[in-house]
């Protein structure tokens, strides 16, 4: 079953856009047009609401032409068995494909200022290891290769490990604990069905 047809089977609700374009977009409009935006996918550099400025997005070099799929998550749609919401991140990146062993990106963006980074470095990683594991609870993920992106994208430098992580050895611990190989960046090359890479 393709990965988009098991989202769906258990999140009816789900909404998914689908790309092959070269490079993709995805821009966290909250906190700039308080809440009425939220995040969203594109093919095209969005603009800064009322504004001809170019958005701060995460980047994705797609140069394969790989289709794409983007499954942005509702508020609301993650409960826990008392009714109330689960920590979850904004979306989640996959290829569409046949094949079961492909990789899946679970993606954080906090469109804040630099020197907020380290506010958000434990949030950032919480977020995405609780949906990766409502997704494993729900049998959604089995085997597949996940990746964790965090992107804070008005900083302009691209890698800021040093702000996410402690140390290499807090990488290797959450890998090992929760098989997750984190990407803190604002730009990803897709290289294949399996496998993403930080922009240097």
């Amino acid at each position: 079953m393709k990965m988009k047809n098991k989202i769906q089977s258990i999140y009816p609700q789900s909404v998914f856009c689908s790309s092959t374009a070269p490079i993709l977009y995805i821009a966290d409009f909250t906190e700039r047009t308080d809440s009425n935006r939220k995040v969203e996918f594109h093919e095209t550099v969005p603009l800064v609401p009322d504004s001809a400025a170019e958005m701060d997005c995460l980047v994705l070099e797609n140069s394969s032409h790989l289709p794409i799929v983007c499954n942005i998550f509702d508020d609301n749609q993650f409960k826990d068995s008392d009714g109330h919401d689960l920590s979850h991140c904004e979306c989640v990146l996959f290829p569409e494909s046949e094949q079961k062993d492909i990789s899946m990106a679970f993606v954080e963006i906090k469109d804040c200022k630099p020197k907020n980074i380290s506010e958000y470095k434990d949030k950032v990683k919480t977020q995405i290891i609780s949906t990766i594991q409502i997704f494993r609870d729900k049998g959604i993920i089995e085997k597949q290769r996940v990746y964790g992106i965090i992107s804070f994208p008005r900083r302009n430098k691209l890698s800021f490990n040093q702000t996410i992580f402690d140390d290499a050895t807090e990488y290797k611990k959450l890998h090992q604990k929760y098989k997750v190989r984190f990407i803190p960046t604002n730009s990803v090359s897709i290289i294949d069905e399996k496998k993403l890479m930080a922009k240097l």
